[in-house]
Parts: C-alpha cells; structure tokens; sequence
C-alpha cells in the first residue's frame, strides 16, 4: 500500500528511504506515460496490434522462502537449503524446489527476477 505521508513525516524524523523510492518511481512513470501513450496511438493509426504486456508479481511477505520455493540452494549446508528437493526446469541451469512442478515446466513462458 502506498503511503505518501507516514506519521513519522509529521513529526519532521525526516522521510525513509522507501517513501522517497515510490514517489521518484510514480514520478518517472508519470513523466514517462504520455510518450508511451502517443506511441499507442501511433502504433493504432498506423493499423499495427499492440500487444498487451502482464506482470506478476508474487510477492511473499512473512510467507514461503525463497530457498523453499525459486531460489533453492542444493549445495548449501542442510540448515540452508530447506527441505525440498530440487527439480531441473525448462530452461537449463535453472533450477526450483519439488513443489513447483508447473512453474518448472513453463519457465521458457515467463522471466523470473531474482533480486
């Protein structure tokens, strides 16, 4: 959820990094949207299908690691690694853990962004 005025900014304890990070993110991407738009546009006039572009964003907050999930660590300490197996994916030298299964297969479909 954005909040652009945390209660702490009342106060004048100064703004934290991550509300300054989302305002100069919506910022650019309001500078950025009226070239996108006319470019549309463009692309319409000229008889051109644009195709439509989708991004998920799984997003696990407090839920499964990702050393249990996309990011599995088979040669690391037992501690480390989790609890899972790994399992190859359609793309070669990328692996996930036994309990993504489809995700695995459809790899060549979508981009993963580890970060």
């Amino acid at each position: 959820m954005l909040n652009f005025l945390p209660s702490r900014m009342w106060t004048c304890e100064g703004v934290e990094r991550r509300a300054f990070l989302q305002l100069g993110t919506l910022a650019g991407l309001g500078l950025s949207l009226p070239t996108l738009f006319a470019a549309k546009q463009a692309q319409a006039r000229q008889g051109r299908k644009t195709a439509d572009v989708n991004c998920i964003l799984i997003w696990t907050r407090g839920g499964t690691s990702h050393h249990d999930t996309f990011d599995p660590k088979p040669n690391a300490p037992a501690s480390v690694r989790g609890e899972f197996n790994v399992i190859h994916t359609a793309v070669p030298g990328v692996q996930f853990t036994e309990v993504l299964p489809r995700m695995a297969r459809e790899l060549k479909r979508y981009a993963l962004l580890r970060s």
